[in-house]
């Protein structure tokens, strides 16, 4: 554990140059004497730091100290190259390019003789039949967020209805095979999440945002809460469809319970719950809540209805 919080730290003073003692105290829920031990240890590795005292204080790196590229091994300069290069195929970044390219070169001078092998992580962006016109919306988003430029989209919502929307977009987001933009909605007057699939066109605008700061790691990301309260579910799953709830719900959510294989996982008990459902056809089973089983007799009753 100390060696994993030292190398963080050492990172940490690459990255800011300064950081306080006590934001290092509450950051690795140490104490500030902890601390100053781990900055020795790291002086006696070699590493130039010193401490000052003051409101401006903390423990400061050498503005000339860098760390040789060595430091990586050729597998670990293989998997950052394999991982950007997926997301520049998905998401065209010209920094990202540049990194990919400053990298290839380095390891080719580090370990020569050294040849970097084909990827082995693919990310596809598009849906199956186009993917052509879901990447260039991408890039196009790309592009806004990378200018700080509004974007007016046409936006088609659950219920069927399309807007014409302005929004300030911020970061794009995959999370469980879809594609999101984080966005300031000028129509709404507040933040949201927006599934690039249900995005008609968009179209950069030349008026630009001011950006307000955003921490990425306390996005929303159980968005999903705010439209319905998730409740736990369980589900009696047919062989035939095993795979496909795995998928849906992770392997780890599944269990073979006396012979039956039997799915628990908390979910939004919504329409689109009992859509996901009802498209596994009788292979899927509700055991609980009973209010689902409810909602999936009505609509079984209503379809068969209107085929009468």
């Amino acid at each position: 554990m100390k060696f994993e919080i030292l190398i963080k730290m050492l990172f940490e003073l690459l990255a800011k140059k300064t950081v306080k003692t006590c934001d290092l105290a509450q950051k690795y829920c140490l104490s500030n004497r902890t601390i100053f031990r781990y900055v020795d240890t790291l002086c006696y590795a070699g590493v130039p730091i010193y401490t000052t005292r003051g409101r401006n204080g903390g423990v400061s790196i050498v503005d000339s100290f860098r760390l040789n590229s060595s430091f990586m091994t050729k597998e670990e300069f293989q998997q950052v190259i394999d991982t950007l290069s997926a997301i520049t195929s998905s998401v065209p970044n010209k920094t990202l390019e540049s990194a990919i390219t400053k990298l290839k070169s380095t390891i080719r001078n580090e370990h020569s003789g050294f040849e970097l092998k084909s990827g082995s992580l693919i990310i596809d962006a598009g849906p199956w039949g186009d993917t052509v016109g879901y990447k260039s919306k991408l890039l196009i988003l790309q592009q806004a967020i990378d200018k700080t430029k509004q974007l007016k989209i046409n936006y088609h919502d659950r219920n069927g209805n399309v807007t014409e929307r302005i929004i300030n977009p911020y970061i794009i987001l995959f999370k469980q095979g879809v594609w999101y933009v984080y966005a300031y909605c000028n129509l709404r007057e507040k933040f949201r999440f927006f599934k690039i699939g249900r995005i008609e066109t968009a179209h950069v605008l030349d008026t630009s945002f001011i950006k307000q700061e955003v921490n990425s790691n306390q996005l929303p990301l159980d968005f999903w809460h705010t439209s319905s309260t998730p409740v736990l579910v369980e589900l009696e799953v047919d062989k035939s469809v095993l795979s496909d709830v795995e998928e849906w719900l992770g392997v780890e959510n599944v269990f073979n319970e006396n012979g039956k294989f039997i799915a628990k996982a908390s979910l939004p008990n919504d329409f689109g719950l009992v859509s996901k459902i009802m498209s596994f056809g009788n292979n899927v089973k509700v055991l609980y809540p009973t209010d689902l089983k409810k909602k999936i007799r009505d609509m079984a009753n209503d379809i068969v209805n209107i085929y009468k």
